[in-house]
């Protein structure tokens, strides 16, 4: 039986082109997207748009805190993608999942993407494997 999955992906705001091609290609498996972080306005300087970023900090914490599957887009740059990916580690210790997978080219640049909870892979392709795996195995996570 296809398990369907509530799927978060975190990214640097720079990349979310590449995260919407994903978030279709995850939707058009049948899978939910929680956190669609893609469709917020740019907001810095964070001090001069304090009521969005107090709205959109909360909102993504909370979608990274049910899902199921917690992906972030490696990079040489960004920033609050960490905190998700810490907020991703801490509920996963707390309560055995999200599953959490840090995928790309620079998945070396932080310790935390060496943490036992985290499994790191070199792309997107191995990503969307990883993510039929789970579906083939149908368990809820």
């Amino acid at each position: 039986m296809l398990e369907l999955m509530k799927i978060y992906i975190a990214a640097r705001f720079g990349l979310k082109d590449v995260v919407r091609q994903l978030h279709q290609e995850l939707r058009q498996r049948g899978h939910d997207i929680v956190g669609d972080w893609t469709t917020h306005k740019p907001i810095k300087p964070y001090d001069k748009n304090q009521g969005l970023a107090w709205e959109y900090s909360v909102e993504d914490i909370d979608c990274v805190r049910v899902s199921d599957v917690f992906c972030l887009l490696s990079d040489e740059a960004g920033t609050g993608m960490h905190t998700e990916l810490g907020a991703a580690i801490s509920h996963y210790l707390d309560h055995g999942r999200p599953r959490i997978y840090v995928i790309g080219e620079h998945t070396a640049r932080s310790m935390f993407y060496f943490h036992p909870a985290v499994q790191r892979l070199e792309n997107k392709k191995q990503f969307l494997a990883e993510v039929q795996r789970l579906e083939a195995i149908g368990r809820k996570l």
